[in-house]
């Protein structure tokens, strides 16, 4: 069992897993259920206007960028009405999510307090 002290680039999850910016960036350019549920996690953290609004309004540092935030917003809001995104959006969703690794780790560490590594994730 790996009980070392977690850098700041590094999270635990539910099962025990170590996460890192690595390993984060490398099951979002290998599995599309990742990419769905990334987006998702990073469209719940946009505000509500913002989500209407498909564009960041608030710049709090979480959510997606000012860039991203109208092409990940209609990709979010197509995923959710038809479970999956095209071959084409995937690629391009694909390519820019791996940018959001940091908020991923955030949110890994908010729903997993106190989380020590029990192994490490590959």
């Amino acid at each position: 069992m790996d009980t070392r002290k977690l850098k700041k680039t590094e999270a635990v999850d539910s099962k025990g897993r170590l996460w890192s910016k690595e390993s984060l960036q490398e099951l979002l350019r290998t599995n599309d259920e990742a990419v769905y549920k990334a987006m998702m996690k990073i469209y719940d953290r946009q505000t509500r206007d913002e989500q209407e609004a498909k564009q960041t309004e608030d710049w709090n540092s979480v959510g997606f960028t000012g860039v991203d935030a109208e092409i990940l917003s209609s990709f979010t809001e197509y995923y959710k009405k038809w479970g999956k995104l095209t071959p084409k959006q995937m690629v391009i969703a694909r390519k820019k999510m791996v940018k959001y690794w940091k908020q991923l780790l955030d949110i890994i560490r908010s729903e997993n307090p106190n989380r020590q590594p029990e192994r490490v994730a590959k």
